[in-house]
Parts: C-alpha cells; sequence; structure tokens
C-alpha cells in the first residue's frame, strides 16, 4: 500500500503491527513507529497501543514504557500492554509501579488489569498489595470471571496462604465453582505449594464427586501429592481413572511422576516395568519414550535402596536419551561405591575419561 501512494489509516496500522508483533520483528515495527509519527497517526489511540504491544512482547520494555508516556492519549488497553510486556520480561517491581500509577491516570481496571496485578504480587510476593486488590475487586468489579477469580487463588497460594485461597473459593461465588476446571485446578496447586497434600487429595476427591472432569494439569497436581505423601495406591488408582475412565492425555510428566512416587515407595521393580510399559506404548510419553529425568530418578531410588541391577538398567536407558549427560555416571559410580562394585566402578571412570565427562565443582555466591 505504501509503495502504491495508498494511504494508510489506523485500521491498516494495527494489522500491520498486530502481525510484526506476533513475528517479533522489531526493525519493522520501529520503521511503522516512525511512520506513524510522520503522518500523525501517534493521535490514535489505536495505533499507540498496537505499538505498546509490539515494544512488550519483543522484550523491548524500556521502549514500551517511554512511548506510553509519550502518546497523548491513554486508555485501559495501552495499560494492559505494557502491564503484559513487564511480565513477560520479570519485571516485577516495574509492573507494580505501573500498577499505582493507574489510579492517578484516571484509568479503570478491568479484568484482564486485575488477573496481571494479582500474577505480580504472586511472584514478588506482596501478600499485602494483592488482599488490597482483592478488596478492589469485591467493592468495584462485579463479575463472575473465572480467570481473574483463579488469579486471586493463584496469588494467595503463592504467597503462603492457602487459607484465604480456601475462602475465596469458597465464597460468593460458588456457581461458578461448580463445574469450573480452571478454578479446581488452581486450588490443587494452592495447596500443593503449601504441602498441604492431604488437602490436594481431599479436593481432588470433591471434584470428581461434584461431577467435575480433570484435565492433565489436576492430574499431576494430585500425582504430585501422592508422590510426595507416600500414597502410591492412590496415586495409581487415580493414574489409571484419569486415562481410562476419563480419557485425559496424559503426558511425560504424568508418567515420570508414577515412576518416582514408586521409588519413593521402594517399589522399585513396578517402577522399572511401568517405565518400560509406558516406552513400548507409542505416542503415550512422545516419540522419544521417558525422559532422562525419569531414568534418572529411577537411577536415584536404586542408589538409596541399593539395588544395582535395576539401577544399571536405568543409567543405559538414560545414557542412550543423553550420551554426554554427567550426572548420570555420577550417579551410576555413587551406586557401584554403595554396594561394593568396585570393578565396575573403576571400569565407569574410564569411561568417563575417555569420553572427558568431568564433574563440575559447585560454587555459591552472595551479593
Amino acid at each position: 500500500m505504501h509503495y502504491l501512494a495508498l494511504p494508510l489509516d489506523s485500521y491498516a496500522l494495527c494489522t500491520t503491527l498486530t502481525l510484526v508483533s506476533s513475528s517479533k520483528s522489531i526493525l519493522l515495527g520501529k520503521q511503522i513507529h516512525a511512520y506513524a509519527s510522520k503522518s500523525g497517526w501517534m493521535s490514535s489511540i489505536f495505533v499507540g497501543g498496537a505499538l505498546i504491544d509490539l515494544y512488550g512482547k519483543s522484550g523491548d520494555v524500556y521502549g514500551a514504557h517511554q512511548l506510553f508516556d509519550e502518546i497523548p492519549l491513554k486508555n485501559t488497553v495501552c495499560a494492559n500492554a505494557l502491564l503484559m510486556g513487564y511480565i513477560e520480561s520479570r519485571h516485577w517491581v516495574e509492573g507494580l509501579s505501573l500498577v499505582r500509577k493507574i489510579h492517578g491516570l484516571c484509568l479503570d481496571a478491568d479484568g484482564f488489569t486485575i488477573s496481571a496485578i494479582l500474577r505480580i504480587c504472586a511472584e514478588l510476593p506482596a501478600a499485602a498489595f494483592g488482599m488490597q486488590v482483592h478488596a478492589y475487586l469485591i467493592r468495584k468489579i462485579e463479575s463472575e470471571d473465572a480467570f481473574v477469580l483463579s488469579s486471586l487463588i493463584e496469588m494467595y497460594g503463592k504467597c503462603g496462604l492457602a487459607g484465604k485461597a480456601r475462602l475465596v473459593f469458597e465464597s460468593a461465588w460458588s456457581t461458578v465453582r461448580k463445574g469450573d476446571i480452571i478454578l479446581w485446578t488452581s486450588m490443587l496447586n494452592a495447596y500443593g505449594r503449601n504441602g498441604c497434600l492431604d488437602d490436594v487429595i481431599k479436593a481432588y476427591e470433591e471434584m470428581l464427586a461434584e461431577g467435575t472432569r480433570p484435565d492433565e494439569i489436576a492430574v499431576l497436581a494430585v500425582l504430585s501429592a501422592c508422590c510426595h505423601s507416600g500414597e502410591f495406591v492412590k496415586g495409581l488408582r487415580y493414574f489409571e481413572l484419569a486415562m481410562i475412565d476419563y480419557r485425559v492425555v496424559l503426558g511425560s510428566e504424568h508418567y515420570g511422576c508414577v515412576v518416582d512416587m514408586l521409588c519413593r515407595a521402594g517399589e522399585l521393580e513396578r517402577a522399572w516395568k511401568f517405565a518400560n510399559e509406558m516406552v513400548l506404548k507409542k505416542g503415550s510419553c512422545g516419540s522419544s519414550g521417558l525422559s532422562v529425568t525419569v531414568w534418572g530418578a529411577l537411577l536415584s531410588a536404586c542408589r538409596l535402596h541399593g539395588n544395582a541391577d535395576i539401577g544399571k538398567l536405568a543409567a543405559e536407558k538414560a545414557i542412550e536419551l543423553d550420551p554426554g549427560n554427567v550426572g548420570i555416571y555420577i550417579e551410576l559410580s555413587n551406586l557401584y561405591a554403595r554396594v561394593g562394585m568396585w570393578d565396575e566402578l573403576g571400569k565407569l571412570r574410564e569411561v568417563m575419561k575417555e569420553k572427558q565427562l568431568e564433574k563440575h565443582v559447585g560454587s555459591s555466591r552472595l551479593e
């Protein structure tokens, strides 16, 4: 259009900026920015918002902030675009500073703004400010948005306030809660982060009793809880229930969690058998089967229990996937040393020397 001397309006500029933002072509975006400045389109609130979104998604949050300060007209969409740029770049303090300016700019926070603010409060963490946002949500926004409520539960969970997360879950929005898997998974994760493993299992049972179908996130949360609480019998039942009855698409994380769960319970032979069955099932864990971390977890459990036979097989599986993983060799050597297989340990060290595999010395830094 530009080469054909056709006039570019705000719609054409915004559409182009959206495409450029998706491809993160910051150079072309700056050219469009220059054209908009020369042609006077920077006075358009839509063009300004699209440019802020472009700079934010490209990682140039300082450029996005400068543009936000320069554009004559601002709305909530522009503020949300800059806020999301801060979140994607993990600039939590700068994002919180912008939040404090929104009221002074006479901008109204919408559901997206509230969710973004709660995300920042969860990551800092800033529980006190998050409670203020909760109060604002009750007073100003009469909404039953499951995503906003999910962000609120997640914020309390990451701030270590699982009890308050449960109060939100059981609050006046119970009509939203029933049957909404988003809120259920947020509650399960809030319990899991705070070590309330029994509460995770109880909540999962409650969810199933209410007729809510689990998704892959909810299944992973309850499997992880069963893994760390030693409830491997329940974990296996939940795994089979999700896969057979609810037809949930389970990935390598779920299978790895089951293997880890069996290893923690000392069921090494069952863990080995389960892992191999999952590898034989094409498509269950991806084309490459279980990940190296799963075989590494099985190897580590064998070292703790002194099972050299299964440990050696698990190490072979892990090395097959990642031949240069020095951690597997170190774990296998520790297993050989534990059970007194000194000849095997010597051979393994010779192999490590031939492959020039060395364990890096750990270090720490204090600021």
